[in-house]
């Protein structure tokens, strides 16, 4: 049976329970082992189903074809290659790729871990061997993707090493085992695919680690020393063409961003552990991408929005509930140095990647807030009164609206200019984000669109036009002014996406932050007569109530702000609007998660006007 060599070690394992707890808070050892128990049960935390779980299912099982959103079941027995994952007809894919991506079994494997309870350990293998029952290689939806692959490669890695000390693991996962066929098979498709350049973007990141992890942990194939060296060479070189020099990446996204970094810290760390080192370069932009994370955060944890986010996970090591980047950051402070305050949580993931004899570097780090320029990925952060209870933050995005080519992926939005604004933890002024996959026909296509995001809209237009559900023919923007101060700042800005219309318009817009007071000055040069909408997408916790026509009071739980627009505007609010028969955007939607949605104040502010033409907004915190 093999062995891998003493040399070779899988991140911070081997780690027994008594040592694993002592690491761990109590309060996450329980929400742990509680998602646990409703996996065994068949339910899942993720997506729609985050703050009540789904339904059980007989025997706890999965039908690993089954759209749990939609209810429909798509073909086992259909030749992947034949099919298209945004064919509506299939149910939202992206919900059944999320199960077979094993997350929920590796959080088994970890509670096994954590507990040494063999009920977790013979859970996350029966779930394995079931899922290779189930999908025949190269037959049905999770047989596309070689991104999914990759992911799916990882999360039984951590199973395979995890589940080591139960007495049933060479039945489970040796050499004579359906496990190791079906690794073979995963590596196969993702070299296949890698080869002929159809991953593109984070998923080929995707595709590529788990081709390294699996190689690592599996070196028993003629072709898996070659798979190693090749994902590793691969690794690098999308490292610097995947991230701006910052260590942001290229994909405007941060959800897309957080993700890209676990793909590139996971076979990094693991390469350290058997001697197969990553070059010093590579680390070094891994470690900004991190540091950019703890940058771009807000007070309490909160998490920027801005470009597709749909809760991808590289693997699963702590639940659900946990913070989506503790992990991340400590495992940076604590490996790489990356200058970060401590995290409050993230101790489960960064033991069971680093282990526990690593003592923590000395890192004074950084507060998370402050003045923050990202030039290279066009990510303006204003801010006021750091670090007090109701800090003052302003996000705008002044960047390209997707991936550049030839490894575009379309995860931005026509956004450019846009801005959010939090007080404190509080989002008030949002990025609504994207509702669902192609199952739900229209919403995800809606929610990519100009009217969707804080800007101004010019003929009912998006900035630039959509080439498919959310890729982008051209646009973007470029800032002329940057001025940080010490209680807010001035970012000046433009973009050129409407010159294609009659009249040729251009957007020019400036954010003055003063103290707890927002200036928005928007310029539109050109010529003719044009329709403007100015939108402010609110979050759900706001109340909206009109003080004067173009006078608005925005309250919520704590705190207010008073917005002025331009009194020749148009201002209605609308809050859980159907989509109108106009085909704009429906008004007054949040959504807080994929495929979870809840009603929210968004104002629109409306003018018909020749250009040239300026307009004064202000958003003042109460």
């Amino acid at each position: 049976m093999f062995e891998r060599p003493h040399r070779q070690h899988f991140y911070g394992l081997p780690l027994n329970p008594p040592r694993l707890r002592r690491m761990v808070d109590e309060a996450t050892c329980a929400a742990l082992l509680r998602e646990a128990e409703e996996v065994l049960q068949g339910r899942w935390r993720f997506f729609a189903f985050a703050d009540a779980p789904s339904d059980p299912t007989p025997d706890g099982m999965t039908d690993w074809h089954r759209c749990e959103v939609t209810g429909r079941r798509t073909d086992p027995d259909a030749p992947g290659a034949a099919l298209d994952p945004r064919d509506p007809e299939l149910g939202d894919v992206r919900t059944i790729w999320e199960k077979s991506r094993h997350h929920h079994t590796t959080l088994l494997a970890v509670a096994y871990t954590l507990s040494g309870e063999p009920r977790y350990a013979v859970g996350a293998a029966a779930r394995i061997a079931d899922w290779i029952r189930a999908n025949p290689p190269r037959r049905g939806v999770n047989w596309i993707s070689a991104a999914e692959a990759g992911l799916r490669l990882m999360a039984w890695a951590w199973c395979y090493e995890l589940l080591r000390p139960h007495p049933e693991w060479g039945a489970w996962f040796g050499p004579a085992s359906p496990l190791w066929p079906s690794v073979y098979r995963h590596q196969v498709l993702v070299q296949e695919a890698v080869r002929s350049g159809r991953p593109a973007g984070s998923d080929l990141l995707a595709a590529l680690g788990g081709q390294y992890v699996a190689s690592v942990t599996w070196p028993v194939f003629s072709e898996s020393a070659g798979w190693q060296r090749e994902a590793k060479a691969a690794l690098t070189r999308e490292a610097t063409l995947q991230f701006f020099e910052s260590g942001v990446s290229r994909e405007p996204s941060f959800s897309r961003h957080v993700w890209a970094t676990e793909l590139l810290l996971l076979p990094a760390l693991l390469g350290e552990r058997c001697a197969d080192a990553f070059h010093p370069a590579y680390l070094a932009r891994l470690a900004r991408a991190i540091r950019a994370v703890d940058r771009l955060r807000g007070p309490g944890d909160l998490l920027p929005r801005y470009g597709d986010s749909d809760e991808r996970l590289t693997v699963q090591l702590e639940p659900r509930s946990a913070s989506r980047v503790d992990w991340l950051l400590r495992v940076g402070r604590d490996w790489l140095g990356v200058p970060v305050p401590e995290p409050r949580g993230g101790r489960l993931g960064a033991t069971l990647l680093l282990g526990d004899h690593r003592v923590p570097l000395p890192c004074p780090g950084e507060d998370a807030g402050g003045q923050v320029a990202y030039p290279d990925a066009g990510l303006y952060v204003l801010s006021a009164g750091q670090g007090a209870p109701r800090e003052v933050r302003v996000l705008s995005t002044v960047g390209p609206l997707a991936f550049p080519p030839p490894a575009g992926q379309g995860a931005g939005h026509a956004d450019a200019l846009s801005f959010t604004l939090a007080v404190g933890p509080q989002e008030v002024v949002v990025d609504p984000g994207v509702y669902a996959g192609p199952a739900d026909a229209g919403w995800p296509r809606a929610f990519h669109s100009t009217a969707a995001h804080n800007t101004v809209e010019v003929d009912g237009q998006d900035q630039s036009p959509q080439a498919g559900a959310s890729p982008w023919g051209r646009g973007g923007a470029v800032a002329h002014l940057w001025e940080p101060r010490e209680e807010g700042g001035r970012l000046v800005a433009s973009h050129d996406g409407y010159e294609r219309l009659p009249g040729a318009p251009v957007h020019h817009r400036e954010l003055d932050l003063d103290a707890r007071r927002l200036s928005v000055t928007d310029h539109l040069e050109g010529q003719g007569r044009h329709l403007l909408r100015l939108h402010l997408h609110l979050h759900p916790d706001c109340e909206v109530q009109p003080e004067a026509p173009s006078v608005w009071r925005v309250a919520w739980p704590g705190g207010a702000l008073r917005v002025r627009f331009d009194p020749r505007l148009q201002v209605r609010c609308g809050q859980g609007e159907d989509a109108p028969d106009t085909g704009d955007p429906p008004l007054g939607w949040y959504f807080p998660r994929y495929g979870a949605r809840q009603a929210s104040p968004s104002l629109r502010a409306t003018l018909t006007a020749t250009l040239p033409i300026t307009l004064h907004t202000t958003l003042e915190v109460l």
